[in-house]
């Protein structure tokens, strides 16, 4: 299929997705039932950011289209991307200032598409007021991001944080160290033993390292493994988060979840299948999960600094630094590359 073609069937696919399941429903997050200023705090960055994940998909495929689609298809698609503004329009906000910036927001965002609609993105009218529209977006970028930063809401230094996290803190079995010299000999049998250890411990914390773990390998060694090895790791990922159980490497089983599952699954083009939008649904169920744990354990710092790393990673980007494809592919190779 070339370009032009792949294209085009994949405006149709959008806009069907569109028609049906890309407006604004009440995310998961308010069955935390809380007076909680911090939780409050919290939901009101998780739905802005989420706000800010839709648009700036919008604006991928746009770019993404622009080029290669008919008037007629940018009209219809930017008619959609408008409703979707519509209903974003009814998330309200308990912080009256961002619930202003995002007002405003959504409503120069539509101002733009108007435009292109009307005039076309190469029209004079477009690039005055992109200009407007981009200083309006780097003011409010700014609030948003100061905010919400992380040392508003926690005192934990980066040592700190990386001394918590590190996962040689959780690990009990004793046939954990067997495992480690194991696999650099007979991967296979590691592999069986891993599983092992994870199915005889209660610890959920200490089930999800094992279980990472497990999954990192079938990843990092999936060339000399089993042809569904990536999948069976995609699988082990996502059963963490499922599990809809508190620990605190949750964000790491959701990005590795969906860094294999783009690379691997979906593609590293720009041009590739990109599933933001399912990728921000299992993202959101383990927000709600860290959110719920948050609501009684208000003092976890680690808890806290979870939540707002689930709330801003961004979205998987067509365009960015790397010019070769998708950006998942940078993210891929920080994060797997990397580790030992």
């Amino acid at each position: 299929m070339n370009i032009l073609n792949f294209k085009s069937k994949l405006l149709t696919i959008i806009l069907s997705f569109l028609v049906f399941s890309h407006y604004y429903s009440q995310d998961l997050l308010d069955e935390v039932q809380s007076d909680s200023k911090l939780v409050i705090k919290l939901k009101d960055a998780y739905r802005a950011f989420h706000i800010n994940h839709i648009i700036a998909e919008q604006k991928e495929i746009i770019n993404l289209m622009v080029d290669d689609s008919t008037d007629k298809e940018l009209k219809i698609l930017l008619g959609n991307y408008l409703q979707v503004c519509d209903s974003l329009k009814k998330i309200h906000f308990k912080n009256d200032t961002l619930n202003n910036y995002i007002s405003n927001y959504l409503t120069l965002t539509k101002h733009s598409y108007n435009i292109s609609m009307n005039k076309g993105f190469d029209s004079r009218d477009f690039k005055k007021d992109f200009e407007k529209y981009t200083a309006f977006s780097e003011k409010y970028m700014n609030y948003l991001y100061s905010t919400f930063a992380t040392h508003n809401f926690i005192s934990m230094t980066e040592e700190m944080y990386w001394k918590t996290i590190d996962k040689n803190n959780y690990i009990k079995s004793a046939e954990y160290e067997t495992y480690k010299k194991l696999k650099t000999t007979n991967l296979k049998e590691a592999l069986i033993l891993i599983e092992k250890i994870s199915k005889q411990t209660t610890d959920f914390q200490e089930y999800s390292i094992y279980n990472i773990e497990l999954a990192d390998q079938y990843v990092k060694n999936a060339e000399s493994l089993d042809e569904n090895s990536i999948n069976k790791a995609i699988e082990i990922y996502k059963s963490i988060i499922d599990q809809k159980k508190y620990s605190i490497y949750l964000f790491e089983a959701w990005l590795k979840w969906r860094i294999v599952s783009q690379q691997f699954v979906h593609g590293i083009s720009k041009i590739s299948d990109i599933p933001n939008h399912t990728y921000d649904k299992v993202r959101e169920q383990a927000a709600l999960t860290v959110l719920d744990y948050i609501n009684t354990h208000s003092n976890d710092e680690m808890a806290i600094n979870e939540f707002l790393l689930l709330s801003t990673h961004d979205i998987v980007k067509r365009f960015g630094d790397y010019p070769y494809g998708n950006q998942n592919t940078v993210e891929y190779h920080e994060t797997f590359d990397e580790e030992k």
